[in-house]
C-alpha cells in the first residue's frame, strides 16, 4: 500500500505537505504547482485514501488521536488512556491510540498514522512530564501537549499538566500538621525531571511558610528515581543523632520511598513511629503494598488525559482559541505511613 510517506520521499518535500494536498487543504499553503504535482504522483503510484477520508473531506470526522510515548508496563498507561477514551466517548469522538517507541522517525510514523485515518485533532502524550519540541503536523490541525511542555514560559500550544508544586506542598504541609518540624526532602538529582525542581520548590514553599525562614530546609538528593537510590540516599541521614535526624521524610517518588522505608528498617527504624514517609505518584504496585500502607500525592492522569481531550474538541470546535496551560491539581491520598509527633 503506498503511503503519504512514499509520495513524500518521491519529491524530497514533508508528510504534511502532502496531507494538506491530497486533503484540498493547500490553498494558501502549498505552491500550486506542486500541489498539482503531489496529486499527480499519488495517482502515478496508485496512492488511495483510508476509507474513512475518500475524497474531498465534507465533514469533520469525529475522531482523535493519542500519541503515547510509553510502554505497555508503564502503570499510568491504563489510567491516561482511560480517561482519555471516557472524555472521547461523553464528547461525541473516537478515539485512536497510537504508541511510540524510542525508534528513529517513531514520531514521525505515528502522526503519519494519525493522519491517515483523518483524525479531527492530535493528543501527545509524553511518558514523564518534560519539554519537547513542537512537533509537524498540517496547520489544520488542532494538537494538544498531555504531561508536557513547549519551551518558554508562555505555552504555545495548549498543554495539560499536573500542579506538582501543589502536591508537593501539600504533602509536606502534612507532615508539618501532624506535628514534625525536622522534615526533609528526598529528592533526584537527574535534571531531564522537571518534576525534580517543581518538588522541591512545593517542599521549600511549605517549609518556609509553616515554619519559618528560619529553618533551612533538609534536602538530599538521590541520583535516579529507583528504589535503590532512594535506599542510599536516606541511609545518609540515618547516621545523624537522634537529635537531629529528621522524623519525617516527603519523597521525590514512590520508589524512593520504599528505598527510604528500607534504609529506614536496616538503621532500626519503625514506621510510621520513628519515622513518617509521604511519596508522590500513587503507583499502585509499591503505595497499595507498602508497609504501613503509604500516604502520597496521586499523579492525577485520569483527569488529565480527560481534560486534553476537552481542549483538544474546544480547539477543534473554536481553531482561533488562545494556547493556555492548564494545571490539574495532585491530590493527597491520606493512608497510614504519617504518625503524629510531639517534640
Amino acid at each position: 500500500m503506498v503511503r503519504m510517506r512514499d509520495i513524500a520521499d518521491q519529491l524530497g518535500i514533508s508528510v504534511s505537505t502532502v496531507s494538506l494536498a491530497l486533503n484540498h487543504k493547500d490553498k494558501g499553503r502549498v505552491n500550486p504547482p506542486l500541489a498539482e504535482t503531489i496529486r499527480a504522483t499519488a495517482n502515478r503510484m496508485g496512492y488511495r485514501p483510508n476509507p474513512h477520508a475518500l475524497g474531498l473531506k465534507l465533514s469533520k470526522s469525529h475522531a482523535i488521536a493519542l500519541i503515547c510515548y510509553t510502554g505497555p508496563d508503564d502503570p499510568f498507561l491504563s489510567g491516561l488512556t482511560g480517561g482519555a477514551q471516557a472524555a472521547a466517548t461523553e464528547a461525541g469522538y473516537i478515539l485512536i491510540t497510537i504508541p511510540v517507541t524510542d525508534a528513529p522517525h517513531a514520531e514521525k510514523n505515528a502522526i503519519q498514522t494519525a493522519l491517515q485515518r483523518d483524525v479531527d485533532g492530535i493528543i501527545f502524550a509524553a511518558d514523564y512530564y518534560r519539554r519537547r519540541d513542537i512537533p509537524t503536523v498540517p496547520d489544520t490541525t488542532p494538537f494538544v501537549f498531555l504531561d508536557c511542555i513547549s519551551t518558554g514560559s508562555n505555552p504555545v500550544v495548549t498543554e495539560v499538566i499536573a500542579d506538582e508544586v501543589q502536591g508537593s506542598y501539600e504533602a509536606t504541609s502534612h507532615l508539618i500538621s501532624a506535628g514534625h518540624t525536622r522534615v526533609g526532602y528526598i529528592g533526584v538529582d537527574e535534571d531531564r525531571y522537571i518534576a525534580r525542581y517543581l518538588r522541591e520548590k512545593g517542599f521549600r514553599d511549605a517549609v518556609r511558610e509553616h515554619l519559618g525562614d528560619e529553618v533551612k530546609p533538609l534536602i538530599v538528593n538521590a541520583s535516579d528515581p529507583s528504589i535503590s537510590a532512594g535506599e542510599g540516599a536516606a541511609a545518609r541521614l540515618f547516621t545523624l543523632p537522634a537529635t537531629e535526624r529528621p522524623t519525617a521524610l516527603f519523597c521525590f517518588s514512590d520508589r524512593t520511598a520504599f528505598g527510604v522505608a528500607q534504609a529506614a528498617r536496616r538503621h532500626g527504624l519503625s514506621l510510621p513511629q520513628d519515622l513518617s514517609i509521604v511519596g508522590f505518584d500513587n503507583v499502585e504496585y509499591t503505595s497499595e503494598f507498602f508497609t504501613p500502607r503509604l500516604t502520597t500525592v496521586e499523579l492525577p492522569h485520569q483527569r488529565m488525559s480527560s481534560e486534553a481531550v476537552r481542549q483538544l474538541v474546544h480547539l477543534i470546535e473554536n481553531p482561533r482559541s488562545a494556547p493556555q496551560r492548564i494545571k490539574i491539581p495532585c491530590p493527597l491520598i491520606n493512608r497510614d505511613s504519617v504518625n503524629s509527633h510531639h517534640s
